[in-house]
Parts: C-alpha cells; structure tokens; sequence
C-alpha cells in the first residue's frame, strides 16, 4: 500500500487521477503502475518477468519498469514510502 509519494506528477495521479505536462501513454502506464504498487502486498508482488526488475539498495528499492521508468521506494511494515518516479529516456 502507497502511504507516501514525493514526486508531485505520481502524488496527483494517485490522488486526483489528473497530471498536467505528461502524454496520454505515458499517463496510462504510471497510473497502471500505481495501482500494481499500492496493490503490492510482498515486494515479490513487484517484480514481473520480462517487464519489471526489482533492485534492492540500502533501506530502498528500485523498480524498474521497461519503457515506462524508475521507481524508488522505501518499504516498511508492509507500506511503499516516499514514492518517487524518473521517467525512462528512449
């Protein structure tokens, strides 16, 4: 479960379901991803075949999604934290 989003396209895709400045592509895959993330109930949940690699780092995560970008995260007690987003150059 999402409890906390520092990147402020994500936060107000998560909250309201708008963004300003993001392509109809690219505003359907992170809002697909969201759902996949705050649905998450093991970080195993996150990491899928030939899609998304799941990186471990010091008390942080990464997950990488192929052609959409780079999440990172904290995950604690079962809750992503401090969500944040860098989108993939193509």
């Amino acid at each position: 479960m999402i409890v906390s989003i520092r990147h402020s396209v994500l936060k107000s895709l998560f909250e309201k379901g708008t963004a300003a400045g993001i392509s109809r592509e690219l505003k359907g895959f992170l809002l697909l991803w969201l759902s996949v993330i705050h649905a998450a109930k093991d970080l195993r949940d996150l990491s899928i075949k030939n899609i998304s690699i799941l990186e471990e780092g010091a008390n942080s995560y990464r997950l990488r999604v192929h052609g959409v970008g780079t999440f990172s995260f904290r995950f604690i007690d079962g809750e992503i934290r401090q969500l944040d987003y860098k989108q993939e150059l193509n």
